[in-house]
């Protein structure tokens, strides 16, 4: 059951939906990019015509896409795009006042080197430098990371975000293990550290436990939330009254650490 967190849709007929995958774009409309206002940032959104039934938004690399189904008049698609763009505007901006986990934006965007610092206190150094290929090397404070001519930022974000979370994964996977031998003594089958732009966790039928990497910067009780959230999918797979009940046993004051985990938001890559 994946635990979505950031990446949203909103259709036509005043319904949110939550997932992590989108279609690639067919067919754009002549109205390319436009910039839509809220209180503190301009967002870019750009109209799309489509086949679908419905027409929806989608807020996606800090664009707001507006799909729009096919066989409206001029006059309908005016009013689905002012409908939606309302509405998803009120969305990004409830969003942007949430706590940004950007580790490595500063990094990405402009530097050398930086430190990073995780919840628990731990710190690592990242030292780039350009070079005939990419590799990323271990030192006794982090890692040096060499990169080729043919690297782009998206690649160099995910190779970053994979080498902390190779770092952390047994201390993540330990955490998981006692987490489960002091609740649920369920089985599972395998614990995996991985960083994701749209959920923060997730339990597959098998018992796989994936937990989102930007959880070593949230507050020891949000990630112990979130562990103790996937673990209870053991028990029950859907998100029932009874599901909750074993949360709550779990965590007997965990709809404060669900509140908490609404305070952040994941970038994108």
């Amino acid at each position: 059951m994946a635990f979505i967190s950031q990446i949203y849709i909103i259709d036509s007929d005043h319904c949110t939906f939550h997932f992590s995958l989108f279609t690639s774009v067919k067919r754009l409309d002549t109205r390319v990019y436009c910039e839509a206002h809220m209180n503190k940032h301009p967002v870019r959104h750009r109209v799309e015509r489509t086949k679908n039934k419905h027409s929806r938004a989608v807020f996606r690399d800090d664009t707001i896409i507006i799909r729009l189904a096919k066989g409206l008049s001029k006059d309908e698609e005016t009013e689905h795009v002012n409908d939606l763009l309302e509405r998803m505007l009120k969305q990004v901006e409830d969003e942007q006042e949430k706590i940004l986990i950007n580790p490595f934006g500063k990094l990405l965007d402009k530097g050398e080197s930086a430190t990073i610092t995780l919840a628990n206190g731990k710190k690592y150094c990242f030292c780039l430098r350009p070079g005939k290929k990419t590799f990323i090397r271990r030192t006794t404070r982090g890692w040096n990371v060499q990169i080729g001519p043919s690297m782009r930022r998206k690649g160099l974000h995910r190779l970053i975000w994979k080498a902390v979370s190779k770092e952390e994964q047994p201390r993540i996977e330990q955490m998981v293990m006692r987490l489960n031998d002091e609740t649920f003594g369920v089985h599972i089958s395998d614990v995996k550290l991985q960083f994701a732009s749209s959920q923060w966790g997730s339990c597959s039928p098998s018992g796989t436990i994936m937990l989102n990497s930007a959880l070593l910067f949230v507050r020891p009780e949000v990630i112990k939330y979130v562990i103790l959230h996937e673990l209870a999918h053991r028990k029950r797979a859907d998100h029932s009254p009874q599901y909750w009940q074993w949360v709550e046993w779990a965590m007997p004051n965990y709809e404060k650490a669900r509140t908490g985990l609404h305070d952040y938001r994941l970038p994108t890559i």
